[in-house]
């Protein structure tokens, strides 16, 4: 009989290698194939994180408030008065904050900002008899075991 199973890439598929083979499997008998993942086709206009457009975006229009209300206060004294002032400093605001976040984000932190990649799956098959099934079966589930099946 053959038991097939499937595995998150961690520890736990060691430590349930190792107590099967304590429960006296050979080893000649426990085979563990390691999956592939499925690589997508690069999307260059993908971000790493999502919501980096969004975080500019949020920025900018904090920027922009600041700026307008010196826009503002400045614009009493200046020829144009504080309604044009207000909306040129609103306008300068939101460029420099959205830009210089997206500076940032794009040039300073491109090496710590990174996309978690996935790692492959594990398989596992094991040739027993069909008497120590749940016994074995009952081991890959105590080891956190994506899936087990018998053929």
């Amino acid at each position: 009989m053959l038991i097939i199973s499937t595995f998150e890439h961690s520890i736990e598929v060691e430590e349930a290698l190792a107590v099967l083979e304590r429960m006296g499997l050979p080893r000649n008998e426990i085979m563990t194939i390691m999956m592939d993942n499925y690589m997508e086709i690069p999307d260059h206009n993908y971000n790493s994180n999502p919501n980096k457009k969004m975080l500019a975006f949020e920025v900018g229009m904090a920027t922009s408030t600041g700026f307008a209300v010196i826009g503002i206060s400045l614009g009493f004294m200046l020829y144009l008065g504080p309604i044009i002032w207000g909306v040129i400093g609103a306008i300068c605001g939101f460029m420099t904050g959205y830009y210089l976040t997206r500076f940032i984000q794009t040039k300073l932190l491109k090496h710590v900002i990174r996309k978690k990649e996935r790692l492959p799956e594990l398989a596992v098959i094991i040739q027993c008899q069909e008497e120590r099934f749940q016994e074995v079966k009952h081991v890959l589930w105590e080891y956190q075991a994506l899936s087990v099946g018998k053929f």
